[in-house]
């Protein structure tokens, strides 16, 4: 029980570790755009990109704990079902576990990066990567 709830709780982290949005840079056709432009629409479309990725962190924060209480109160219920207070203790711990790895917000997705391309690709510039994999 305890080595699975440590690989939820890894997978969910894992999931969720991806180059800082500031070193973020979508791969464009530079035969379609001139270099200081690039730069100056990058530099814009990462504050738009910054400004929905905190956004999503505080959403996402909220939404785990949500989902951790819930888990951690129906793992308990689910484990003094089963068996004595250590069982319960175990089946909070991983429902804590499941709620956090439940938790699904647009961090996960990328969706700052998508957010960017998308802006760069709306000021003309030719985006060539999968939207949001850079």
């Amino acid at each position: 029980m305890k080595r699975l709830f440590t690989f939820v709780f890894i997978s969910a982290l894992a999931g969720c570790v991806q180059e800082p949005l500031t070193e973020y840079r979508p791969v464009v056709d530079p035969a379609k755009s001139s270099p200081a432009k690039f730069e100056r629409d990058l530099a814009a479309c990462r504050n738009v990109g910054l400004s929905a990725e905190a956004a999503y962190k505080q959403r996402q924060e909220k939404e785990m704990a949500q989902k951790m209480m819930a888990g951690i109160l129906l793992g308990a219920i689910a484990g003094a079902a089963v068996g004595d207070s250590s069982t319960a203790a175990a089946g909070a711990a991983y429902g804590a576990g499941a709620g956090a790895a439940a938790t699904d917000t647009e961090l996960a997705q990328g969706g700052p990066r998508r957010i960017i391309d998308r802006c760069m690709a709306d000021r003309g510039h030719t985006v060539l990567n999968d939207i949001g994999r850079g």
